[in-house]
């Protein structure tokens, strides 16, 4: 019995590592990667207050504490008072826990385990960045294609598959991008999605790949009747869907890994 619980024990830590790890990660993906799709050439890229400029202290870059230690968590993030809603950067980092817990779950813990976590990480941040501005920022783009080939790398994956698949998926991007869009008349898929599409080759294996695609066509299409449904004026973002795609192919590889 003493041995059955501290198999317990061992699992929830893994766990919550896990977790640990993939909210560290989106929660600094959030916060720089929004201060860079918000920044104006020449601009610091120091998260600060876009109303005051004031930078942020560490506490408040800190994914966790810097929404949590405020003295209204919800509204003011900065003493000058104009800054509010700070709703994303919170759900982000719990969408970042949820992912990192689900990828350990399914994850025997090894090296391998970190990339893995800091990758899906990655995503909440990238999906709620492009809801928001409509574009990716590349930084996130290349720290999700570097994670997905040390995961590789570390897992004792094929790392010439990977390649190829980031290269195949990279081509029908541009294909989509500019071929495409010129052929349709209006842009079917933006140059940071391209990015993205190489980045998450590297994370899948050749047979997930179409299923990615699949997934995240259909995802997009559903994603933008609900929110032109919902009175959204714009075109809905592409990146939210194919966050969520990846997320669901790479937990899907790691239920069918050995």
């Amino acid at each position: 019995m003493h041995h059955h619980n501290h198999h317990l024990i061992a699992n929830i830590l893994h766990l919550l590592a896990g977790g640990g790890l993939g909210l560290v990660a989106a929660g600094l993906a959030m916060v720089f990667g929004w201060r860079s799709a918000d920044r104006l050439p020449g601009e610091s890229r120091m998260p600060q207050c876009v109303f005051c400029y004031r930078p942020f202290t560490w506490q408040e870059i800190s994914p966790l504490f810097g929404w949590l230690l405020r003295p209204d968590t919800l509204k003011f993030t900065c003493p000058c008072g104009l800054k509010k809603g700070y709703w994303p950067q919170a759900l982000c980092e719990v969408a970042g826990f949820a992912l990192g817990v689900a990828a350990m779950y399914f994850q025997d813990w090894s090296w391998a385990s970190i990339p893995l976590c800091i990758g899906i990480g990655l995503l909440p941040a990238i999906a709620l960045i492009d809801l928001h501005f409509g574009i990716i920022p590349d930084g996130l783009n290349l720290l999700l294609g570097i994670f997905g080939f040390l995961f590789v790398m570390m897992g004792d994956g094929d790392y010439y598959l990977a390649l190829a698949v980031a290269a195949v998926l990279l081509s029908l991007g541009l294909f989509l991008a500019i071929v495409y869009s010129k052929w349709r008349g209006r842009e079917m898929l933006g140059l940071g999605d391209v990015k993205f599409f190489a980045a998450s080759g590297l994370w899948l294996h050749a047979h997930s790949a179409p299923w990615f695609l699949a997934a995240g066509g259909i995802l997009g299409i559903g994603f933008n009747f609900a929110w032109q449904h919902a009175g959204g004026d714009k075109q809905f973002p592409f990146a939210p869907a194919l966050c969520a795609a990846l997320a669901g192919c790479i937990i899907y590889q790691l239920i069918g890994s050995p």
